[in-house]
């Protein structure tokens, strides 16, 4: 067996557009607790869906040259126009500028890229970011009274600013924040190290998504249900042994109750992303 099984991967990602589509798609087959994977669905939501949503997200992410907000605004367009909702808008949010450093240099160190061209963001690319994010009628970076990024009136501010006042509220926003370091420096390594422990990329992603949830409170649950029931969630899968498949499938089956309203879709992002750097690492 591979010291790390995402080798055999590594060797048929030949272009950014491939990384995003593998990343994409492994992050939705794995079986992750309270998430959409082969043979578990949301209601109208299907595994079907994000495999369309990974080919959408490749698609738009594998020209270069082109700026990452026109791609995320793109691909999120014809997401809904695919599929009828948003799957993809967190997981298009942090791939986008690591995608577009990549594509100048996949070989360069990748974090200080990312903060160095969220920090050269101009009005322009705020405006394709914020239209992004309400086309998606997404809701994950919480409302604020001061430019609240789904209002129509900041299309052109600063979208840097914007994401630091939601950076409390919201795990995507707390990136751009912050130049992506906690991705590069805590997700990363911790889905790398899973996946290496695991001896498997699928079970590995699966025990990663376990390992997030306990050291953060997943920030779409906390919208959906308040900052309380995330840190229930969150304490929760801190006590979880993950060698347990009783326990696993117990605490799938509470994630999955009240109409899967305790989905931990941000972390679920997290992992998207990080998995994209893990392929494009030499």
């Amino acid at each position: 067996m591979s010291a790390d099984p995402l080798d055999t991967l590594r060797f048929q990602v030949r272009s950014v557009g491939d990384a995003v589509r593998w990343a994409c798609v492994l992050e939705a087959t794995a079986p992750k607790a309270g998430n959409v994977f082969p043979g578990r669905s949301f209601g109208n939501l299907h595994f079907g869906d994000f495999i369309v949503a990974a080919e959408i997200a490749a698609e738009a992410f594998a020209m270069p040259g082109r700026h990452f907000s026109e791609s995320v605004l793109g691909a999120v367009r014809q997401t809904r126009l695919s599929i009828g909702s948003n799957v993809n808008l967190g997981i298009l949010l942090l791939i986008g500028p690591i995608a577009e450093v990549a594509h100048r240099d996949i070989h360069s160190d990748l974090q200080p890229g990312v903060a160095a061209l969220l920090e050269g963001q101009n009005q322009d690319d705020a405006a394709c970011i914020f239209e992004a994010i309400r086309s998606a009628s997404a809701g994950g970076l919480g409302t604020t009274q001061e430019m609240d990024v789904r209002d129509a009136a900041t299309s052109r501010g600063d979208m840097i600013a914007a994401m630091r006042l939601a950076a409390e509220r919201d795990l995507v926003a707390y990136q751009y924040a912050n130049g992506f370091k906690d991705l590069f420096d805590r997700v990363v390594p911790l889905v790398d190290r899973a996946i290496t422990e695991s001896g498997s990329v699928l079970g590995g992603i699966a025990d990663a998504h376990i390992d997030l949830l306990a050291d953060h409170p997943d920030t779409l649950i906390a919208r959906k249900c308040g900052w309380e029931i995330a840190k229930a969630v969150q304490q929760r899968a801190s006590k979880l042994d993950k060698r347990d498949s009783g326990a696993v499938a117990e605490f799938d089956t509470y994630l999955r109750s009240d109409g899967n309203r305790l989905n931990p879709g941000t972390t679920a992002d997290l992992i998207a992303a990080a998995l994209f750097v893990l392929l494009v690492r030499a």
